[in-house]
């Protein structure tokens, strides 16, 4: 069950929403699930948050054992905020109770420009990605060392799938690991798709830091 928490550090403030696993312990250490979302969500509060993340316990595999974290835009886009976002992934990665090795970012939309910039910007944070309906620094895909799923509508008209297409092709073209899904029948929801499926989290679970740097 999600809830309502408050990061505010060295004056950056983010209002944010987490699930804990079954039994948690935070004496033990969990792999994380970042969730970022789209423009749809801005301005309309905390609790419409809560109750659209698309990252959820119920839809994931029984037992599995993701804390999930997803904050709240508060500006118009997560650009205006983005010193303050990634400031918050630190301090989340930073607990005690996070597996540094098996952190994840995902994203639809907005959030999922959101997670092509931190995957470019700061690739030696996560081990993996599921990015839905996003776009990226294509001319900087050489930087994304960890494996990418990304998932676009093949009718979407709101983000074009080329733009999910073009970051796949370079990132595979300059030696990493991407993958991508086009859903035919699909316009912009295509984030349902991808976090309705348990294969989607048995993937992320697939992958770790220690594996990627063992290959």
């Amino acid at each position: 069950m999600f809830i309502s928490e408050l990061f505010n550090e060295n004056n950056k403030r983010l209002s944010y929403v987490i699930d804990y696993p079954e039994n948690f312990n935070k004496n033990k250490k969990y792999p994380l699930i970042f969730y970022f979302h789209g423009m749809g969500t801005v301005g309309n509060g905390i609790q419409t948050l809560m109750g659209s993340v698309p990252v959820r316990r119920e839809r994931m595999p029984k037992n599995a054992p993701f804390i999930i974290v997803a904050p709240y835009c508060e500006g118009f886009t997560w650009i205006e905020c983005f010193e303050t976002l990634t400031a918050f992934i630190d301090y989340i990665i930073g607990q005690d109770f996070v597996d540094e090795n098996r952190v994840y970012i995902t994203g639809a939309s907005m959030g999922g420009y959101t997670c092509w910039a931190q995957a470019v910007m700061y690739p030696e944070k996560f081990a993996a990605a599921v990015i839905c309906c996003g776009a990226g620094m294509y001319f900087a895909a050489d930087r994304i060392r960890f494996p990418v799923w990304a998932f676009h509508g093949k009718l979407d008209d709101t983000v074009l799938p080329r733009e999910s297409e073009i970051m796949v092709n370079k990132i595979n073209s300059t030696g990493g690991n991407a993958r991508l899904t086009i859903a035919d029948d699909c316009y912009h929801d295509v984030w349902t798709l991808a976090f309705t499926s348990y294969e989607t989290y048995n993937w992320l679970l697939s992958n770790s830091k220690e594996n990627a740097e063992g290959k």
